[in-house]
């Protein structure tokens, strides 16, 4: 399929880089040069902005393995709905950290936005159904992800870095793709403008879609992605990361002497299963304290 990256409005692309590599993570430890985020333009400029595509996106190719739906979707069927693409692999941590800019729009935009999680793996493993199915549980992906492993879908857009972006009107039309972090500052305009000019239209299509998520099918387990053990006199804790919650645990017997966090994903102080955690990892102990590293939570 012809690649669209010429042919599409620039509104997004201002940010992105220029791999010297054909596939790079965007980032400055990366095969090719960092994404330029000194251009302000796209956070300034969209007011009254008509970002309707003129250019039909290209369809989803038949035949690949997708995760977080019962059956492979189409664009067609997204039709009234803005779709954010988002091009990752799973072992570009520049594409880890778009996922809570993901997760926000998704939460302010339940209604009219659906992300799709366009993974092309950079590594043969990493091109693995299975170990893409359980990176998406281990980082609570919510939304339908298409193993792009022979870089079909990566190609038809033009991408030529980790992580990408592209965005497609209501119309099912390409409106553009932009490299690198910093996204949600990027896209959140465009979205809502699109939203607001096709809504004007009677275009928006605001029935929600259920999907089938990988999360909700998983069994349930007494620990859930480990990230952090400390033994320190005579005392073992855990990190229950998936749990967002600590463990301490007899070091003999492997009883569970104390649980630290509800479980549930969160910010919150208070009494030991009343606090949440978001994602802890590292753990020390000084003295009677526990100090725990709140990745997600950055505290």
């Amino acid at each position: 399929m012809k690649k669209l990256l010429l042919v599409l409005s620039m509104a997004l692309v201002a940010a992105a880089c220029t791999p010297a590599a054909e596939h790079s993570d965007a980032s400055g430890e990366s095969d090719g040069p960092a994404p330029s985020s000194s251009d302000s333009s796209t956070t300034t400029s969209y007011a009254g902005e008509s970002f309707a595509g003129t250019v039909d996106a290209p369809e989803f190719p038949t035949g690949l393995d997708w995760i977080n739906t019962a059956t492979p979707l189409s664009l067609n069927e997204l039709k009234g709905k803005v779709v954010l693409l988002d091009f990752w692999t799973y072992g570009c941590v520049n594409c880890i950290h778009i996922l809570p800019d993901l997760e926000r729009l998704e939460q302010e935009y339940a209604e009219e936005l659906v992300v799709i999680g366009v993974h092309s793996a950079k590594f043969p493993n990493e091109g693995e159904t299975e170990n893409l199915r359980d990176i998406v549980q281990r980082y609570e992906i919510a939304h339908p992800v298409v193993n792009d492993r022979d870089f079909a879908i990566w190609n038809s857009w033009g991408a030529n870095a980790w992580p990408t972006i592209a965005v497609i009107d209501p119309a099912s039309r390409a409106v553009g793709i932009r490299a690198g972090e910093g996204v949600y500052d990027a896209v959140e305009p465009v979205i809502a403008a699109l939203v607001a000019e096709f809504d004007a239209a009677g275009a928006i299509d605001r029935e929600p879609i259920e999907f089938a998520l990988e999360a909700e099918q998983a069994p349930d387990r007494p620990l859930d992605y480990p990230g952090k053990v400390l033994a320190r006199d005579s005392r073992l804790f855990v990190s229950d990361t998936g749990h967002h919650r600590v463990l301490e645990v007899d070091p003999a017997s492997g009883e569970v002497l104390a649980v630290f966090g509800s479980g549930t994903r969160g910010n919150e102080d208070g009494a030991a299963q009343e606090a949440s955690f978001n994602a802890p990892q590292g753990l020390e102990l000084v003295g009677d304290t526990l100090y725990v590293a709140d990745t997600n939570n950055h505290l």
